[in-house]
């Protein structure tokens, strides 16, 4: 039983890096621009939701406003390198290592628990809590 939650869990964190990996790529092969500044944007966009989550908005709100924030981001990393000359590579590192100080500010702490919170899961039936659970897990 614990090997398979392990897979679960290892399974999981690949895909969501495997997403992560394909924006870097897809904005290298396309732009020819490695863009680090996603890293820091998968962050920024579950920082803004839980946030939105624990003042009562609606779950599937908040993931428009994580996506908003993370092309803020991505918009942020374009100024640096067009209009300050910046080199792609560092304006993406400076972006990605700025979003870890915001991510934080934004949440008002480093962690924000979501425990009995309606979060996009809870509504797709989709919960690790067996209180909770009526999903395929």
């Amino acid at each position: 039983m614990i090997i398979l939650s392990t897979l679960q869990g290892a399974a999981s964190q690949g895909i969501l890096w495997g997403i992560m990996t394909i924006g870097v790529f897809i904005t290298f092969k396309i732009l020819d621009f490695a863009d680090l500044t996603v890293d820091g944007s998968f962050a920024l966009g579950g920082a803004v939701s839980a946030t939105l989550i624990t003042a009562g908005m609606n779950p599937f709100l908040s993931l428009i406003f994580a996506f908003l924030a993370g092309c803020a981001a991505g918009y942020i990393t374009g100024v640096l390198h067009t209009k300050l000359k910046i080199p792609g590579i560092l304006a993406g590192i400076l972006t990605m290592l700025a979003l870890y100080s915001i991510n934080i500010r934004i949440m008002g702490s480093p962690n924000k628990p979501l425990l009995n919170m309606n979060t996009v899961f809870t509504f797709l039936k989709i919960s690790r809590d067996p209180a909770r659970r009526s999903g395929p897990w």
